[in-house]
């Protein structure tokens, strides 16, 4: 038993499920822990317990006690979730590899993260800490912006993000932002017009690479005025080579600028007419939904899943074996409902049965009250397409939005963002 590794991963939900799978397909052992005794990866892992993670002791104690009976605990890691300061505090405990305390902060902390990036030479939008309207105005004239974006510094997921475009939309974009904070501190950044890419590095040492890029999707952002909420991406990026080469390098840059020496990092990007690409965020870990799990692999047939877990695990990874050839199209996009009570849905079992369709999940059950969308916790489910390229996928899309049906207190919706507004 002792010469077999066993990865600890925190959390079993959907996100972790594939990093299990993943694991035990490499023929790595897995430990799992989630405060939800019936989470999917509790059943899957080899040794499992319903702990919730965030209570480190209690984890750190299920550990050892594993690690007594002969169980060859070696490393940990996540998937989705943003928890690089319990990785880092449990690596450390054991001696595996991690991020320092000093990444978890500036990975955690959206204005340390912005702080340190500046002073590292980072391009990123103007930002200060916020607690007042008066604060607001005063660096929006400064800015001379024609938007700003406020948000609290210490959650993801747009949580408590939403967009100004006007001086009596303040107060309200504050308290939203306040009710969602769990430390009471808000960030102001100036808001970027342009194209918003998502990456995904693999860092060792003083080698890198980028096999997760996407561009992220928009469409129908009005419908959640002033929230902002993203319906997905595309892959391959319509980007040309020099600029996805231009905006890798940033990412990489930027996940050594934050102390990501041997991990991942993921970055969101946003091209600026006028400046070139900056770094929005930057998390260290991977990333959640769909991107690792199915749409980089279907897209150009990398699982790199498998080399954060062997960098997790000691192990070292062939970054040449991450480089991405485009091999079809792919993108995911999401079920968005208004508030009321599900009565009925058409089309879900069609769309399964597609031979372009490769995930559809939602998450609703008939008879359940649908409440207001504001972050992308409340999105009702999410398909994954392929195609031989972009414009028939276009049409797939389509097709989806089109055919499928969710009856809301007497009325029907297509789950399209636009439906919204019908």
């Amino acid at each position: 038993m002792a010469t077999v590794k066993h990865l600890l991963v925190l959390g079993a939900g959907a996100d972790q499920v594939y990093m299990i799978q993943t694991a035990q397909s490499m023929g790595i052992k897995t430990v799992a822990v989630d405060l939800n005794p019936q989470a999917p990866g509790l059943f899957l892992a080899d040794y499992s317990k319903a702990i919730d993670f965030s209570d480190v002791k209690s984890v750190i104690d299920y550990c050892e006690s594993l690690i007594e009976q002969g169980v060859n605990l070696a490393g940990v890691a996540t998937m989705g979730s943003d928890i690089p300061h319990l990785i880092a505090q449990i690596a450390s405990h054991f001696n595996w590899r991690g991020p320092s305390q000093e990444t978890a902060r500036w990975a955690t902390h959206k204005y340390q993260m912005k702080r340190r990036l500046v002073t590292m030479g980072i391009p990123v939008p103007s930002f200060a800490l916020v607690q007042t309207e008066s604060d607001v105005m005063r660096n929006w004239q400064d800015w001379r912006c024609e938007k700003v974006i406020i948000k609290p510094t210490d959650r993801a997921g747009s949580r408590g993000v939403r967009i100004i475009a006007d001086q009596t939309d303040i107060q309200d974009a504050l308290t939203h932002a306040k009710s969602f904070s769990l430390n009471n501190e808000i960030l102001l950044e100036e808001y970027i017009p342009g194209r918003q890419i998502s990456t995904e590095s693999i860092i060792v040492e003083q080698r890198s690479c980028t096999p997760g890029f996407a561009d992220r999707v928009y469409e129908g952002m009005e419908c959640f005025w002033p929230n902002i909420m993203e319906n997905g991406g595309w892959l391959p990026s319509s980007l040309t080579s020099t600029e996805k080469h231009d905006i890798c390098l940033l990412v990489e840059k930027t996940a050594r600028a934050l102390g990501v020496n041997c991990g991942v990092a993921k970055g969101d990007v946003v091209i600026c007419p006028s400046r070139g690409p900056m770094i929005i965020e930057m998390a260290a870990r991977l990333s959640g939904g769909d991107f690792a799990a199915s749409l980089v692999p279907l897209a150009t047939g990398i699982n790199y899943v498998k080399s954060v877990i062997n960098l997790a695990l000691g192990k070292d990874v062939n970054l040449k074996a991450l480089t991405a050839e485009d091999k079809c199209a792919v993108a995911n996009r999401y079920f968005f409902l208004p508030p009321g009570k599900l009565e009925a849905i058409e089309g879900i079992d069609w769309l399964g049965q597609q031979e372009f369709c490769c995930k559809v999940e939602f998450y609703p059950s008939i008879g359940e009250q649908l409440h207001h969308i504001q972050s992308h916790g409340d999105r009702a489910g999410v398909f994954v397409l392929k195609a031989d390229n972009r414009s028939i996928l276009a049409e797939y899309i389509e097709l989806v939005y089109s055919t499928l049906k969710f009856k809301i207190d007497g009325h029907w919706y297509s789950g399209r963002p636009t439906s919204l507004l019908e």
